[in-house]
């Protein structure tokens, strides 16, 4: 049995090509195996995103103004 590892970003269209060797052996079976490596660092990308969100004076008068919107119907939120 031989590995062959190649480390990929998952392209938009989420679809992947593999090019084998051209030591490979025609109709010979193959297993694939895709392992999907947790991204910390998109995940910090993402919780920066938020916390500069949340220093957006536009954003918060926007998000203020939605939830005043539903206040009569939601009785879980307490507006300021």
């Amino acid at each position: 049995m031989q590995a062959i590892k190649q480390n990929i970003t998952v392209p938009p269209s989420r679809e992947l090509s593999i090019k084998l060797q051209e030591n490979s052996i025609a109709h010979e079976e193959a297993e694939v195996i895709v392992l999907f490596k947790s991204s910390s660092h998109v995940m910090e990308e993402k919780y920066a995103a938020i916390e500069e969100a949340m220093k957006d004076e536009l954003f918060l008068a926007d998000l203020y103004e939605t939830m005043n919107d539903f206040a009569p119907v939601d009785g879980e939120v307490k507006l300021p």
